[in-house]
C-alpha cells in the first residue's frame, strides 16, 4: 500500500489577472529575465545533482511567482520550460488538458516526492 502523501505541502501561488503584460517592446527582455527568478530545471531524476528535489523546485516556483506576479498562462509556460525529460512531457500534457496549477503540483509531488 502506498502511504505517500497525495497532496503537495507547497502552496500554489496567486496569479495576476489575465491580459496583464509588460509593454510590447520589453516583452523579450522581460521574459529572459524572468527565468532567473525561478529555480533550476527539474528533471525528476534523483541521480541528477543539478536537479532540485520536487519540494525545493515547487517552493522555488512559488517564490519566483511572488516576485514576478505572472498570469496563470505565463506561469504555466515557465513551469513547463523549467521541467525536463519525463516531467516536461507530463506537464505539457496536463497543461494541454487544462489541469490547474494546484493539481499539477499535486501530481508532480505524488510522482516525485520522497516523504513517507
Amino acid at each position: 500500500m502506498n502511504n505517500r502523501k497525495s497532496r503537495c505541502p507547497v502552496m500554489v501561488p496567486n496569479f495576476a489577472p489575465a491580459g496583464q503584460k509588460p509593454p510590447t517592446d520589453l516583452q523579450e527582455v522581460y521574459k529572459s529575465d524572468l527565468y532567473d527568478a525561478f529555480p533550476e530545471a527539474f528533471s525528476g531524476d534523483r541521480e541528477d545533482q543539478r536537479s532540485p528535489s520536487i519540494c525545493k523546485f515547487l517552493e522555488g516556483m512559488y517564490h519566483g511567482q511572488k516576485v514576478c506576479n505572472l498570469t496563470e498562462d505565463d506561469f504555466k509556460e515557465i513551469l513547463l520550460n523549467k521541467c525536463t525529460g519525463v516531467p516536461h512531457r507530463l506537464v505539457k500534457d496536463w497543461i494541454n488538458m487544462k489541469i490547474s496549477v494546484g493539481e499539477i503540483y499535486n501530481r508532480l509531488y505524488k510522482l516525485y516526492g520522497t516523504d513517507p
